[in-house]
């Protein structure tokens, strides 16, 4: 049992690592940037990004390339709180229509895949589309505003606590529900899922709802920045769902240490610091993407198993271990 917790321990103090030593290397290289109480504003803004990628690391998981979630965060927030601000405009009622209308919005995403039968890339892009185009036409094509009130799901608290919920929400669907251990089957091989009974159709359409009730509360919380949803098209909130797919990519890379789950909060930690860090440095923010997937590449292959990785590690590493094994 002590043996079992130590090697847990062990596990994640090396995934907390990794944006550990990022921070200290950009500290160095940018001190008054990076220093004093930045971190924890690094820690809170590596917050929203990771409820999104929760919701869009259920789809991943499967290899279903989502690439309408962004679409989804925006027409949820442009139609739900529409139909809010009809039903009376308090905050409550907006956030709730918004975190329901994206469900929705999901399902719908998720049975049109399950229809048409093509890949999700194809599929999910066709949606995005779609979605754009019905923003852009909802109420008249402004795109939708809500009132100051909103300002509380803005709070520290509000927007600590909702992550807080989102995370057990996610931990809890994947590694304690029949629904999590189905979709690690199916992940793992869909043949033999399918043989063991498992009905695969319906793994994948509960992601695509759980991609919209990530996505719900995404918008809800975005919302209340600005107060002000404009309409996106030409393929603009692809940007959201590559943020959100970064992040799933870091947790999948170091899955074998710890919880998917926990992963993808240490990745969205990582890519803000990469952000940050470009900011920090006097880069131009236009190399953010490009920073994040440069680093990205290079932190998967240093955790691959691939064979010239796993050769550098046993010349790398001590004799004694070796010896002791």
């Amino acid at each position: 049992m002590t043996k079992r917790i130590s090697y847990q321990i062990k596990n994640y103090m090396i995934a907390i690592a990794i944006p550990l030593v990022l921070y200290v290397i950009l500290l160095i290289a940018a001190p008054k940037a990076m220093g004093g109480t930045q971190i924890f504003d690094i820690l809170r803004q590596a917050m929203l990004p990771s409820i999104l990628a929760w919701g869009v690391a259920f789809a991943c998981k499967l290899g279903l390339w989502h690439f309408a979630a962004g679409a989804n965060v925006i027409s949820g927030i442009i139609i739900g709180a529409g139909i809010g601000n009809r039903l009376g405009g308090s905050p409550v009622v907006i956030a709730i229509s918004i975190i329901v209308t994206s469900t929705l919005i999901g399902l719908a995403c998720g049975m049109i895949y399950i229809w048409i039968k093509v890949p999700s890339i194809i599929a999910t892009v066709g949606c995005m589309l779609v979605l754009e185009s019905i923003s852009a036409l909802a109420w008249g094509g402004g795109g939708i505003t809500v009132s100051k009130d909103y300002a509380i799901f803005n709070s520290v608290v509000v927007v600590v606590i909702c992550t807080l919920i989102s995370f057990v929400i996610a931990y809890f669907l994947y590694a304690r529900t029949k629904y999590g251990f189905n979709l690690k089957a199916v992940s793992s091989n869909i043949n033999v899922a399918e043989q063991q009974g498992i009905d695969v159709r319906k793994v994948k359409v509960i992601s695509f709802v759980l991609v919209g009730f990530f996505s719900g509360i995404y918008g809800t919380l975005t919302l209340a920045r600005s107060f002000k949803q404009v309409p996106v098209t030409n393929m603009g909130s692809m940007d959201m769902v590559f943020n959100a797919i970064m992040c799933f990519f870091v947790a999948a890379a170091i899955e074998k240490r710890v919880n998917l789950m926990v992963g993808v909060y240490i990745g969205s930690l990582t890519v803000q610091l990469i952000k940050f860090g470009i900011v920090a440095l006097g880069i131009s923010g236009q190399f953010n993407n490009a920073a994040v997937a440069i680093a990205l590449l290079i932190f998967c292959m240093i955790s691959s198993e691939s064979e010239p990785i796993m050769k550098l590690r046993a010349k790398l590493r001590p004799k004694k271990d070796i010896a002791a094994e």
